[in-house]
């Protein structure tokens, strides 16, 4: 009985450190987004004013930071959701087209800057007007595509959309990611979804990062 009670108990405190951990995380979160708003804002009326090339690439370069950082800022704040069962799935209509081509300009310039080849193609059977969430899905595609474009060192990165199940109402498609490079050897696949793991971890100090995965509930939209 004592034995239930000890384990109950240090059930019992793991969860309340859980929770404060998320609250924490919630709470920095809101308390850091609204300054860096307030900094990407003054950034895009700076970038409207007439800059010189060499000031205007300096701007463009903080407001990208600065967004780049706004998006780490959220991905936590998912997270601490997704702890607390808080995270909820939209489901809007929406073109899958508009998606793919925004995808592709907020990508196409990290390809560019390492010369390497960007392809966002969805098979023409694929219908472009869905129902789903268009947020989560966008931002599952950006984060597997900045990985393939920072692990590609020549070649391309190609995002694919297919249908893998058809009926007349709905649909179930595949978004799929493939690049030209360094690839993972199959005795390290199993790594792949470990928490903080690393397939080689001398590859962190050339190309940053620290393994962490970022759990999806839930499926894309069909």
């Amino acid at each position: 009985m004592q034995a239930k009670e000890k384990a109950e108990s240090a059930n019992k405190v793991a969860e309340a450190a859980t929770r404060a951990k998320s609250e924490f995380l919630a709470n920095m979160s809101h308390e850091i987004r609204t300054p860096l708003n307030g900094v990407i804002g003054m950034n895009g009326l700076l970038l409207d004013t007439e800059l010189t090339a060499e000031q205007r690439r300096y701007a463009e370069l903080g407001r990208a930071s600065g967004e780049s950082l706004l998006q780490l800022i959220n991905d936590i704040l998912d997270f601490s959701k997704i702890e607390a069962n808080k995270l909820e799935l939209e489901t809007i209509d929406f073109d899958l087209r508009i998606l793919l081509d925004n995808l592709a300009s907020i990508l196409s310039t990290a390809a560019q800057d390492k010369g390497i080849r960007l392809l966002c193609i969805a098979d023409p059977a694929v219908p472009t007007q869905l129902r789903g969430d268009p947020g989560r899905l966008r931002q599952i595609l950006t984060n597997l595509a900045g990985n393939a474009i920072k692990f590609t060192e020549k070649g391309e990165v190609a995002i694919r959309v297919t249908i893998a199940e058809g009926a007349e109402s709905s649909c179930l498609l595949r978004f799929s990611v493939h690049d030209t490079g360094i690839g993972i050897p199959e005795d390290k696949i199993g790594v792949l979804f470990n928490t903080f793991s690393q397939v080689d971890v001398s590859t962190t100090r050339k190309f940053g990062g620290t393994g962490w995965v970022w759990p999806f509930p839930g499926n894309w939209p069909r």
